[in-house]
């Protein structure tokens, strides 16, 4: 959300009119990092009733996940922290019969001069604390991970480990180069996921990622 610049209000008109998929989606959810708490009354839909859940970690901007689908036992999940407070909501929904754990999270982008600024420690981390807290089971969990250093970053291999159904060759999210945001899969058997980056960033530094989830 770039601190609450993003436009997530269109974001959730082009999803409910089918301009990102190809047919409109009988549900969605959508997993937002820097989104404003004081926001969160104005995310409306015309054609859903939503259930929002937001939390501040800092400076009144936080994690939010946003669903069609009723939100349970939503929860906050803080991490270890680094430079800054860093965290990610948590919330359970059934779909089909079947229950899964939904995560938004935003791990920590640089250290201090002194402790390598652009390491990797940090965010491996966060991502193991991150992975112990989350229950056994299906879930999806997504967000903006600062992955700068590429794949063989500690908290991009534990996550596709313990995200088996994850689509392979991510695009870049962030200034054409960089594969900073990620949306990681485990998924019910014979469930099947296409993921791309949308090219229209609703007015944030990042681009959105879309995952396009079918049922058998």
């Amino acid at each position: 959300m770039h601190g609450g610049r993003g436009d997530v209000k269109r974001l959730i008109g082009d999803l409910e009119t089918g301009v990102l998929t190809d047919a409109p989606p009988r549900d969605y959810v959508l997993l937002l990092q820097e989104f404003p708490s004081r926001n969160e009354g104005e995310v409306g839909s015309r054609t859903h009733a939503l259930t929002v859940f937001a939390s501040p970690v800092r400076d009144g901007t936080g994690n939010a996940i946003v669903s069609t689908i009723p939100l349970e036992g939503p929860r906050t999940l803080d991490l270890p922290r680094e430079r800054q407070p860093r965290a990610a909501v948590a919330a359970t929904v059934r779909a089909d019969g079947q229950e899964l754990f939904l995560v938004s999270t935003h791990l920590e982008n640089r250290l201090g001069w002194l402790r390598g600024l652009f390491g990797d420690r940090a965010r491996g981390r966060q991502a193991e604390a991150l992975i112990d807290g989350l229950p056994t089971g299906h879930g999806i969990v997504g967000g903006d991970f600062n992955t700068m250093l590429g794949p063989d970053e500690p908290a991009w291999r534990m996550l596709q480990q313990r995200f088996p159904d994850t689509p392979d060759r991510p695009e870049p999210t962030f200034r054409d180069r960089l594969v900073l945001d990620h949306l990681f899969f485990d998924l019910p058997d014979g469930w099947t996921v296409k993921r791309r980056v949308i090219e229209d960033q609703y007015g944030s530094d990042h681009h959105p990622v879309i995952a396009d989830i079918h049922r058998p």
